[in-house]
């Protein structure tokens, strides 16, 4: 069946046929699918502005999709309506190498943009564990995990600024381009930090169209080592120490893997390993910089981890994390070795010294639902971790067993010391229950999008629809 097109605004294509709509009814999370009434793919901001013009003329629900590779529910339009598809807005708009700052489109893709920027010598601070088929838009919008990283934070440190146009059309840029003709160079300006407000927010508040992300060189010196451990009450103790030490200034990326994530990969790749002989816990560590920097800051964090009991153990360097590391292809090059169709992720943050309480919650999963295959890895940040619980299943026959066992998961992590991280629809509830946080949500929402008409059910916001 061919697609249908109407023509709105400028000319940019519309679907309205069952068919073309399927895409657009999900992410890859385990959230229930929604139904779009119609999907558009709006070439500029301007398209945008048009578009949330006929959402309000229809009273259409508006949702925005990327590329449809995060974990938590966000793109999924639980209220039907209008989905905007930014896949066509994928330009690099501004590349300011004497500021450090590159200006981009929502809907341009990791993958295209590491390779504009390498030809520069630049690069950016994270990119998401979906690798090359996420966009920038989605990334930001869902507050990706990303790589997470010890010198990088998190996405939303990576942020200079950004181009929101809100539910009635009003177009909004924060940081110092908030200022006629100053541009993107300083976030933290003017007054109170607009740009955090729509960093993780899965479009409740407006469709973000540029977004202004920090540069940095590419390293002279890259290497990678992996530290194996007793066990996880040993490895988070080299972490703490470790981020105290602000040992963490050439740590691009550093993850932790539990024992039985290290078996599984092991197995898969070297079946004739005994697993006896493998550590309980390890720590993958990516350094890049100076040289002589580099090599110091090696040595310290390997003399570190010897006085917590940590050893080379370079097998899972060589089957896993270099690769994961140089050919930048993250998170697919982990789910390739299960022979399952999906994988549910649930994201955390915990403080470092709870790295062994994680690890216990993950492994009362694998006790209650032996039928799934369950993995955990967490990435640390200047301070604190970001924990992922991965279950792999069979979407054709689990659906259902997997989103129980995924709902039972949630309570074992926040007795464990864990908080939400790229809420979605997933912890919906969860931001629901944090009293007057979720409070000064609704009363933010009210004040934007007064009609509700934006991202209906994302961080529990207007569950009802409009």
């Amino acid at each position: 069946m061919s697609s249908v097109l109407s023509e709105v605004a400028d000319g940019f294509p519309l679907y309205t046929e069952t068919l073309d709509l399927l895409p657009y009814g999900r992410d890859c999370s385990v959230v229930p699918p929604g139904r779009a009434g119609l999907a558009a793919q709006p070439a500029s901001a301007e398209d945008v502005i048009a578009l949330l013009a006929r959402a309000r003329r229809e009273r259409l629900p508006v949702y925005v999709r990327g590329g449809g590779t995060m974990y938590a529910g966000g793109a999924n339009p639980a209220a039907g309506g209008l989905v905007i598809d930014v896949s066509r807005m994928n330009r690099v708009l501004e590349l300011d190498l004497e500021r450090g700052v590159v200006v981009v489109e929502p809907g341009i893709r990791f993958a295209d943009l590491l390779a504009r920027l390498a030809g520069h010598g630049q690069t950016v601070g994270i990119v998401p564990s979906t690798g090359p088929a996420a966009t920038v838009g989605g990334a930001l919008a869902a507050h990706a995990l990303g790589t997470g990283s010890a010198r990088h934070q998190s996405m939303g440190d990576c942020v200079a600024g950004l181009e929101v146009i809100l539910a009635d059309g009003t177009r909004l840029r924060t940081g110092s381009a908030a200022c006629s003709d100053a541009g993107f160079f300083q976030r933290y300006c003017l007054g109170p930090d607009l740009t955090g407000l729509f960093i993780g927010a899965d479009g409740v508040f407006g469709v973000v169209t540029a977004i202004a992300l920090w540069l940095h060189p590419l390293p002279a010196t890259r290497e990678t080592c992996v530290l194996g451990f007793l066990d996880a009450a040993a490895a988070s103790a080299f972490v703490v120490a470790a981020q105290a030490s602000e040992l963490t200034r050439n740590l691009w990326y550093a993850a932790c893997y539990e024992g039985g994530s290290i078996r599984a990969r092991v197995a898969a790749a070297r079946p004739e390993v005994d697993a006896a002989s493998l550590p309980g816990f390890c720590i993958g560590l990516d350094l890049g910089g100076d040289a002589d920097e580099v090599a110091r800051d090696r040595a310290r964090l390997a003399a570190l981890a010897a006085r917590h009991g940590g050893t080379d153990f370079p097998l899972f360097d060589e089957i896993y994390f270099r690769t994961l590391r140089y050919d930048e292809n993250y998170w697919y090059t982990y789910a390739g070795y299960f022979s399952r169709s999906r994988c549910a992720i649930l994201m955390t943050s915990l403080p470092s010294a709870r790295l062994a309480d994680f690890c216990a919650a993950v492994d009362a999963q694998r006790r209650r639902f032996p039928e799934f295959v369950w993995a955990s890895a967490a990435v640390l940040c200047r301070r604190g971790l970001h924990g992922g619980v991965l279950a792999f299943y069979d979407e054709r026959t689990q659906w259902d067993a997997m989103r129980a066992a995924i709902a039972a998961a949630i309570p074992d992590l926040r007795a464990a010391g864990c908080v939400p991280y790229k809420s979605g629809k997933l912890f919906a509830e969860e931001v629901r229950a944090t009293g007057a946080y979720f409070d000064v949500l609704q009363r933010l929402k009210a004040a934007l999008d007064p009609e509700g008409r934006m991202a209906p059910g994302n961080l529990g916001l207007g569950e009802g629809g409009l």
